[in-house]
Order: structure tokens, then sequence, then C-alpha cells
């Protein structure tokens, strides 16, 4: 009977673990990508142009003031979501560390990836982000994490920020950064969607996989939500650009 009771309990125990450190995190994950995506797509196409458009890769930049004045305060909010996330980590508190790492990232790939590519400095434009040029940077950033996870050299809350941009960069570029590589031998429609299927699903089934064998951890549980937001993204991104 006292064993039945300990099962119980710990079923019910797992059962509030995953409700409050999966589930409502991934929620909120979303809510928070929503809460970044509005503003930005509100402000983009406000304002005047500021310089004259050009066709940087094979995209037309749209340079308009409102797309630059919300690269400004999404670097900004970058910097000050990091440091909260930091300084929570510090002390434990793994939900805002958590959180406000995970939305830090989002706005570093929405100013990087989405804004900064559309404006020149003495007419040369950074080049997109998520395009086949940035390929050695994309290596050199995954080993940056390899490093920085061997060494320990980042907090949680650091961490959830770097995850966090690098699962939206990857996201993109699993799709966009790789297909050059097999245009001669795909089109593009059939890459998007064959891709993103791919990696998504893989990633979701890894996600799972980790969440219910791998971590006994909150921490690890709020990564296990991460990985499950930025599998379900690709997916839902590679079927709405295919």
């Amino acid at each position: 009977m006292k064993a039945f009771e300990n099962y119980s309990t710990h079923i019910h125990s797992t059962r509030r673990e995953l409700l409050f450190e999966y589930f409502l995190p991934l929620l909120a994950e979303f809510l928070i990508l929503i809460l970044c995506m509005v503003p930005f797509s509100l402000l983009k196409a406000l304002g005047p142009m500021i310089e004259e458009p050009a066709l940087v890769g094979e995209e037309q930049t749209k340079p308009m003031a409102g797309r630059l004045a919300f690269g400004v305060v999404a670097l900004a909010l970058w910097f000050v979501f990091t440091f909260i996330a930091s300084r929570a980590a510090k002390k434990d508190k793994h939900y805002a560390s958590s959180f406000f790492g995970f939305a830090a990232g989002i706005l570093l790939w929405q100013f990087i990836g989405e804004i900064s590519w559309h404006y020149s400095v003495g007419g040369v434009h950074f080049v997109p982000f998520e395009s086949v040029t940035t390929f050695p940077v994309a290596c050199m950033f995954i080993l940056l994490l390899i490093y920085g996870k061997k060494h320990h050299s980042f907090d949680w809350g650091v961490w959830c920020m770097l995850l966090s941009f690098a699962f939206n960069w990857m996201g993109h570029y699993v799709m966009e950064g790789t297909y050059p590589f097999v245009a001669s031998m795909v089109d593009q429609h059939t890459w998007y969607i064959g891709a993103s299927l791919a990696t998504g699903s893989c990633g979701l089934i890894y996600s799972i996989v980790f969440l219910l064998f791998r971590v006994k951890t909150r921490r690890g549980r709020l990564l296990a939500s991460m990985l499950t937001y930025i599998s379900i993204g690709v997916i839902a991104f590679g079927l709405m650009e295919g």
C-alpha cells in the first residue's frame, strides 16, 4: 500500500513538473515570440525610406525609418534583458533567467537577422544572416557554443539568450542557408518543405526523448521546452516559406 502511495505521489509530482516546467514554459515562449513579432510587424513598414532600396543577395531591402527605430530599441532591450537573465541565473531564478534570456535571443535575431541588412554604411550592406555567405560564421558560432559548454563559460541566463538566438538563426538556416548547396538537384519549394519537415521532426523527437529520459532538473525541462519550440517553429516556417 505504501509503495502504491509513493508511486502515486511520484506520478503526481512528475505531471506537475511537466506542466509547470515544460508545457507552460513552451506556451510562454510562443507568447514571447508574438510579443516580439507584433511590434516589429507594425513598425517595419512605417515612416519614410531613409535610403534607396537595394538588392542584397536575392532580396530587396526596405530601409524604412520604423524598421530602424525598432532595431535600435531591440538592440537596447537585448542588452538589458541579457543582463537581467544573467543576474537572475546567479540567484537561481530559473524562470526569470530562462524567459528574459529567451526574449533577448529573439531580439538579437530580429536586429541581426531581420533588420540590420536593410541598411548600409558607406553604401555597403550587411549580409543577410541566413544566407550561404555566413556559413563560416555559423560554424564559428557553433564552435563557440561547444567551447562554452565544455569550459562552463556562460551562466544559465546567457545560455538561454545564446540558444534562443541560435535556434532562431538555425531555424532559418536549415532551409535558406543550405539551399545553394543543393540548388542544382532540387527546386527551392521542395527543399524548404523537405528540410524543414526533416530537421523539425528530428528536433521534436529528440526534445521529447530528452525530456522523458535524460533530464531530471527544472533547467533541463526548460531547455526541452526551447528545443520543442524551435522544432515546431522550423516546421511551421518551412511550410509557410515553401
